[in-house]
């Protein structure tokens, strides 16, 4: 199996658990009423969702370390630990498999723990989501600007694109912070952070645009910040909804709730895909100039009479080569992002609920409170804060090189 191959698999077989995780939050008082670790839910779905979706995340994200651990320092492609990072598919289904029941075996007060866990790994990921959407935004503006550039004079095809898409995300963010404004305005906290939300956005578009950001970096536009300004005005319209029911009259309603879940998941699988397949443009371009220049001289030196055994010599040399060549990525670190996707989305698909063991009447077996506003709110001014940094950067310090 080939390293993109891999990669895709890896992708797949993280959607599959994370959908079956989604059945779980949804129907597993119907699915699991039978499991003994589960009937202290007293037929309460919402306890038996929270319960059942940490333990596939568990498992997922156990999965993941290990593999994390197992790989760490392959550096090569003669590593033997290469095909253990991209082969045996069969036995790594069953080892998750076997996880996911294993894990129904485990007392629910271990949960109670590993929630606490997922909420901290879960906002490592989303820093680790931040940095790469601030990425992707300048990748992508550069990518279509120098397409915009490279076009002949009278064809204004990339620049309808650069403009029709800028402007679909800039009102996309206005549009939901409308509705927020109209449904979400019963508690003074929701209302100051959609305003505060909406300062930024119209402050990072001016500052995108400033002369001295424009001299320091030429390529900087309107599509980084309206991309920053759409997802940060998403976060900030998914911390409301986690709010208490008497600050979100969406809180009961289930296709509300169905749609804020879906819109995070898709942003964390792109965003464990794209972490993946970045490490990868960056590290697979690596060359090794001694060993391009060390081929190129026993080319040169093979004499032309003797081509059937120059031929076999150089076969050779590219199989030894291609050992000692490094691997396009670093799997330790591929696994330790899909290690804190798993845990974000138990997070996402528990509302971000911590669980605790019933020991008494005081203390609810299911329990929502202000953290995941305050996780997503702070997190939307860090996005804020990252990409200010990368137009500032280049203002202050121009010496220093930007494009790594």
């Amino acid at each position: 199996m080939s390293y993109l191959a891999g990669r895709i698999a890896y992708t797949i077989n993280f959607f599959v658990f994370s959908f079956i995780a989604w059945i779980f939050s949804g129907w597993g008082q119907k699915i699991l009423q039978w499991v003994p670790v589960l009937k202290i839910c007293n037929n309460e779905d919402e306890c038996f969702g929270a319960l059942a979706v940490y333990r596939v995340s568990f498992s997922l994200a156990l999965f993941h370390l290990f593999m994390a651990l197992m790989t760490i320092g392959t550096k090569r492609r003669g590593d033997c630990r290469v095909q253990l990072q991209d082969n045996f598919w069969s036995i790594k289904i069953l080892v998750i498999v076997g996880a996911c029941i294993g894990a129904f075996f485990i007392p629910n007060v271990f949960f109670e723990y590993y929630g606490w866990v997922a909420l901290g790994a879960s906002g490592i990921f989303i820093l680790v989501q931040l940095i790469l959407l601030v990425d992707f935004a300048h990748t992508w503006a550069e990518n279509w600007g120098g397409k915009y550039e490279e076009a002949e004079d009278g064809d204004h095809k990339w620049w309808w694109i650069l403009f029709g898409t800028m402007g679909l995300l800039f009102l996309s963010s206005l549009a939901l912070t409308i509705v927020m404004y109209i449904f979400f305005h019963s508690c003074q906290q929701d209302v100051a952070f959609v305003t505060i939300n909406l300062i930024f956005c119209i402050f990072i578009g001016a500052m995108s645009i400033h002369p001295k950001v424009q001299d320091a970096n030429p390529k900087s536009g309107l599509l980084q910040p309206a991309l920053i300004a759409c997802y940060c005005t998403y976060l900030i319209f998914s911390a409301i909804q986690s709010d208490d029911p008497e600050c979100n009259p969406w809180k009961a309603k289930t296709s509300a709730n169905n749609t804020s879940l879906l819109i995070g998941a898709v942003f964390t699988i792109c965003a464990v895909c794209y972490s993946t397949f970045r490490a990868s443009s960056q590290l697979g371009g690596e060359t090794h100039p001694e060993k391009v220049s060390l081929m190129k001289d026993e080319e040169s030196a093979s004499p032309a009479s003797e081509e059937d055994s120059k031929d076999t010599k150089h076969d050779d040399h590219d199989h030894d080569h291609d050992h000692d060549e490094p691997v396009p990525y670093n799997f330790s670190k591929f696994h330790i992002v899909f290690a804190l996707g798993a845990m974000y989305i138990a997070m996402l698909m528990t509302d971000w609920k911590t669980v605790y063991n019933p020991g008494t009447d005081a203390r609810p077996l299911v329990d929502s409170g202000l953290a995941a506003v305050w996780v997503k709110v702070i997190s939307s001014w860090i996005c804020v804060g990252l990409y200010c940094w990368t137009l500032v950067g280049p203002v202050l310090f121009p010496d220093r090189d930007w494009s790594a």
